[in-house]
């Protein structure tokens, strides 16, 4: 027992009058108090800097988990950050956890945990646990906007390849290019790119005085949602083969095209909506104008359209049904090949374009006044062209989400 002050007083007064306690014992006891004292305080100090150890360790947890489930756009973001904040603690250290996380509308992540820290000293005077709490925020700028060019190869050098003259206006789109080949991309001079973000997964690229803007090397491209997700048409009995039409109006209507079609003269050709499957050849196109709402083109082997000396073309996909967004896609597991886009007086195209092997050239003299397109293709040349890009409603839009890098601690 620690005697309060009215004691100590009257020991004191008992050792000075030569009383039963003398100056060496009452010296003992003082020091035997004053070393207890110190031992409690120092067990307690013990378990305090445990504490705030244990606080600091779990806040650091909880802050990459909030960053992990910030940067996840899936369903799945809640796994992301527990799994993150239980790879940083120990087995024990999870045994007494409390978690909960919230996301708002804007993809802001709000995190809380709290456990129990064992105390040692503390536990003499029947305190065995003390509780730490933490609390963090993490979020970002969200990347609404979608993915309008995403090039698939994963080695091909040179996948993107902006030469003088080419012109991309995109302010509301991205491009993804997924080589990481050296270079992955070129941008030559008299070259100007403009979107909201240009990703490349390489780190080697050559600039040659371009103007590629918003550029981001190393970074992970947005994974491809299409592949064997599209439906496949019935390809097997020709509807035509083969055949030309020069000048005048060319009305076309749903079917199975073989071989090669040539619309000389400059035509007017609409489109009845439908679906046009084109295999053994394609359509070689040499001026006019094409018009279809609600069609959709399937490439049922390496065939193509060809578009040539100054098409204007004003195509888009299907709305609703089977096809619904589709406006060019080709067949599974098609050999790489080559698809041009010449010279283009005008250009409106809407829906999504999937042509995963296709090595795409857009040429000299191609003018497109607004693409609402996701274009998917192998690789893509741009010569000196001007051309108008924005998201349109494909199904679904290719979406990046917030990036690892982009998201940030707000608390």
């Amino acid at each position: 027992l620690v005697p309060g002050a009215a004691g100590l007083a009257a020991l004191s007064g008992l050792a000075a009058r030569g009383g039963w306690l003398g100056v060496p014992v009452l010296a003992a006891l003082m020091m035997a108090l004053a070393l207890a004292a110190i031992g409690v305080a120092i067990g307690l100090a013990i378990d305090f800097s445990n504490a705030v150890s244990a606080r600091a360790k779990l806040q650091n947890a909880l802050d990459a988990a909030v960053l992990a489930a910030a940067a996840d756009t899936s369903s799945d973001w809640k796994s992301s950050a527990q799994n993150v904040l239980a790879a940083q603690l120990r087995p024990a250290e999870v045994n007494s956890l409390v978690t909960e996380f919230e996301r708002s509308a804007d993809g802001v992540v709000t995190g809380a945990a709290e456990r129990q820290v064992e105390t040692y000293f503390a536990g003499l005077l029947a305190t065995h646990y003390v509780n730490v709490a933490v609390e963090a925020m993490a979020g970002g700028k969200a990347e609404t906007n979608p993915v309008c060019i995403l090039l698939k190869s994963p080695n091909a050098s040179q996948a993107l390849l902006v030469n003088s003259g080419a012109n991309v206006k995109a302010p509301n789109c991205e491009i993804h290019v997924s080589s990481t080949a050296n270079p992955a991309a070129i941008f030559n001079s008299q070259s100007n790119i403009q979107t909201s973000r240009l990703c490349v997964a390489g780190k080697q690229i050559i600039d040659n005085g371009g103007n590629p803007a918003n550029l981001e090397k190393e970074c992970t491209p947005v994974s491809d949602p299409y592949a064997g997700n599209l439906p496949t048409p019935d390809s097997h009995a020709c509807t035509l083969n083969g055949g030309n039409w020069n000048g005048g109006t060319v009305n076309m209507m749903p079917g199975v095209y073989c071989g090669w079609f040539n619309f000389n003269d400059a035509p007017t050709v609409n489109f009845e909506p439908g679906v046009y499957v084109i295999k053994n050849g394609g359509f070689n196109v040499n001026g006019g104008v094409w018009n279809g709402k609600g069609v959709t083109f399937y490439f049922a082997d390496s065939s193509m359209i060809q578009f040539n000396s100054a098409v204007k073309t004003y195509l888009s996909a299907p709305k609703t049904g089977n096809y619904a967004g589709i406006l060019m896609y080709e067949a599974p597991m098609a050999n790489q090949s080559n698809f041009v886009l010449n010279n283009s007086t005008g250009h409106a195209l809407e829906g999504l374009i999937y042509l995963p092997s296709r090595n795409m050239t857009v040429n000299s003299g191609h003018h497109a006044t607004l693409d609402r397109v996701t274009l998917v293709a192998n690789t893509l040349i741009l010569n000196s062209m001007d051309w108008s890009l924005g998201p349109g409603e494909q199904r679904p839009l290719l979406t990046p989400g917030i990036g690892a890098g982009m998201v940030r601690l707000l608390k």
